[in-house]
């Protein structure tokens, strides 16, 4: 615009009419002086002190109404645009301030009409500066008509004038611009011409008769272009009086805010979806329940959450990068959309959880048999970026009322139940149950303290012996964290454990505890033990994580010890999450020398052509066979067979939880090679072993090889 004003904001807020001032600034403006007043006295004063452009008004003012401003600054005989700026105005309101002679008022959350409306005041003070100076003449008179006429045709905002009878006498390029009416086209015509048929008979009816009544009408409307595109448009109509105080003619000042309202429904669209699948995102999906929990509580349905999330989702992203996973999570919820009533049910929670809303259920078995269906669309294979996946998902599933009255519980509720499936399992299903609000709490307070015990140095290594069947000795102990928390005292690694596989902590924790076992094999070395082989436990996720040879090469070569000293323990589940990764890296790993054994044998996956493609040495039959040797007849059969297998796969074979002289008797004439548990020893401390090692084998107390070939 490029205009210089001086500016008169009868403002009490500082910091509003400072955001006035830069708001004309942006659009073009020179603000040559802004004064800032909120009193009538300092209005008074401040109208006599400067030549002012332009009075803004603040609508609501402690003590001053912009009335009362508006009547002082007509009552000091100067032609000042005089604008309502305001947070909150109603349109009869608007309407009965322009009546009274403002010129236009601006929204404060819609400041970019601020710039405009200013445009128009300061165009019509213009024009009536004109119409009085060519009162001195007719060629004062034409000059202002050519004034008056370029100031319309430059405006931005279409303008329509009619007669009293509502025919169109004239109009502006904007006019034309916006409606694709030429004027010649609707010269005569009545505005209806533009209707869009979005409006009843009452809406019209009450805008001509508030224009009639009042002088002026204020508000959004929609109407049609000559293509017939319906838009909409803000729209100010206001009489234009004679003399004698009469109206003579109508005129309309119009705007388009199409793009306007675009933006509006991007932002609304974008503030309640998932930008990724369209679905809702958190926010809508709470409020959707919030209104389902009220709608139950009243009698007129019900409400259950399902929550669900992938199962190793992340191995997508990190193999096969963003856009794969971002595909994956595409189809995954157009599969979990397919199997609801309604679309609308389904949310996107973030990264890879998914929330369905249920309303229309019989009991909980029709509940689990949607998840179930659920669980088997995400199971069936799907192929990304030409990589054939097979995927599962955990699914906890809450009930109003029973496990919450309100949306937030029902969402902790589903929470706490998807947590309870263990992890690495996929495509199961859990009701929550009480008690497992108390059991979420215990959790989230061991994984907020597990996240500091590496830091703050609070986590051990014990060592339990492993026992030779053939000559008693012990060659290998297996390495077993413990966790002595300042704050929770010891806990369980039957606890946390579980919270550090969930979490991926146990990735830090796991290399922490490799490094640590061999450094306590070179400590116990250089002190003069016999040799001995350390056992440490490996996780799924540091397998998942493709470095696990290479880590164990960094231990091995820092810490110095030899490969032969150095056992790596790994579940079933571990290596068959992801068979081929598993296979090759367990064949790294046996290539530099190092024992590879599978712990808990018979209580994973068992799948023997599996078990055959891993490079092992050692099966660990697990406790639960063990313990139920002496009553139940079909654990001697799984002992018996596992022996076997061992023996035509060349591994040898460790129990473990052995507890009696009887299962020692037992497992020993079945042939197992090693036996460990409590009947030997319970874990103990680094500094204990010397001793433990004393009593299994007091003739080699002191030898110190320096090169070590190690049996059982």
């Amino acid at each position: 615009m490029g205009e210089t004003v001086n500016l008169l904001i009868v403002e009490d807020n500082e910091s509003d009419a400072a955001l006035v001032v830069r708001q004309l600034e942006r659009a073009g403006y020179t603000v040559a002086t802004a004064r800032r007043v909120d009193r009538a006295a300092e209005l008074g004063a401040a109208l006599e002190a400067c030549a002012w452009s332009a009075v803004l008004c603040d609508y609501a003012l402690p003590g001053f109404s912009p009335e009362e401003a508006l009547a002082q600054v007509q009552a000091s005989g100067l032609d000042l645009p005089f604008v309502v700026v305001s947070a909150s105005l109603a349109d009869e309101e608007a309407g009965r301030l322009m009546a009274l002679g403002a010129h236009d008022y601006v929204h404060k959350h819609d400041l970019a009409r601020l710039a405009p409306a200013l445009a128009r005041g300061l165009a019509e003070a213009r024009g009536r500066r004109a119409r009085r100076h060519a009162e001195d003449g007719l060629r004062a008179r034409e000059a202002h008509l050519r004034i008056w006429g370029e100031v319309v045709e430059g405006l931005h905002e279409g303008i329509v004038v009619t007669n009293l009878a509502g025919d169109i006498l004239d109009c502006n390029p904007a006019f034309e611009r916006i409606t694709g009416h030429a004027r010649a086209e609707v010269l005569g015509l009545n505005p209806r011409v533009l209707k869009s048929g979005r409006h009843d008979a009452a809406f019209y009816a009450g805008m001509w008769d508030a224009l009639v009544t009042r002088g002026s009408w204020v508000g959004e409307v929609w109407n049609r272009r000559k293509s017939g595109e319906i838009y909409p448009e803000r729209l100010a109509l206001r009489a234009v009086r004679g003399a004698d105080g009469l109206p003579t003619h109508y005129v309309g000042m119009f705007s388009d805010i199409s793009r306007e309202k675009q933006d509006q429904a991007r932002l609304d669209y974008l503030t309640h979806h998932d930008p990724l699948t369209g679905f809702a995102n958190r926010q809508l999906f709470m409020e959707r329940l919030q209104q389902a929990v009220e709608r139950a509580a009243a009698g007129e349905g019900k409400a259950a959450v399902l929550l669900l999330d992938l199962d190793r989702f992340r191995r997508v992203n990190e193999s096969l990068g963003q856009d794969a996973g971002d595909r994956l999570l595409q189809v995954m919820a157009e599969r979990i959309a397919g199997c609801l009533k309604r679309r609308s049910s389904l949310a996107r929670l973030g990264s890879d959880e998914f929330l369905v809303l249920i309303t229309e259920f019989t009991d909980a078995d029709a509940l689990a048999a949607l998840a179930r269906r659920i669980l088997d669309e995400i199971a069936r294979p799907v192929t990304v970026n030409g990589q054939l996946l097979h995927m599962s998902a955990s699914l906890g599933i809450s009930v109003h009322p029973q496990d919450g009255a309100d949306a937030e519980h029902l969402l902790q509720a589903a929470e706490a139940a998807r947590a309870q499936i263990r992890h690495g399992l996929g495509n199961r299903l859990h009701f929550f149950t009480a008690g497992m609000d108390t059991r979420a709490r215990r959790w989230i307070e061991v994984e907020s303290e597990l996240r500091h015990a590496l830091a703050r140095g609070e986590l051990q290594l014990y060592y339990q012996p492993i026992v030779c069947v053939r000559d008693g000795r012990v060659r290998t102990v297996e390495a077993l964290l413990r966790w002595n928390s300042p704050a929770l005292g010891w806990v369980s690694p039957a606890e946390f454990i579980p919270v550090a596989e969930e979490s991926e902590l146990i990735v830090a924790i796991g290399d922490w505890a490799l490094e640590t076992a061999c450094r306590q094999v070179r400590h116990w070395q250089d002190t003069g033990l016999p040799a001995v082989r350390v056992a440490v436990n490996v996780s799924a996720h540091q397998l998942a994580g493709g470095r696990l040879p290479e880590r164990v090469r960094e231990v091995l070569e820092r810490t110095g010890i030899d490969p032969g000293q150095l056992e790596l323990e790994l579940t079933e589940s571990a290596m068959m999450s992801d068979s081929e990764h598993g296979a090759r890296q367990v064949e790294a790993i046996s290539r530099m020398g190092v024992s590879v054994a599978l712990d808990d044998f018979g209580t994973g996956y068992s799948s023997l052509a599996y078990l055959s493609r891993f490079a092992l040495t050692k099966l660990k039959i697990d406790r639960s066979f063990v313990d139920g040797l002496s009553r139940d007849p079909k654990s001697s059969i799984i002992v018996d067979a596992t022996l076997g297998l061992a023996r035509g796969l060349g591994l040898r074979v460790v129990a473990e939880g052995v507890e009696t002289e009887e299962q020692r008797a037992l497992l020993a004439a079945a042939g197992c090679d090693a036996l460990q548990g409590y009947l030997f020893s319970p874990p103990v401390a680094p500094a204990a072993l010397g001793a433990l090692i004393d009593r299994f084998a007091p003739a080699e107390r002191y030898a110190k090889p320096r090169v070590v070939a190690i049996g059982a």
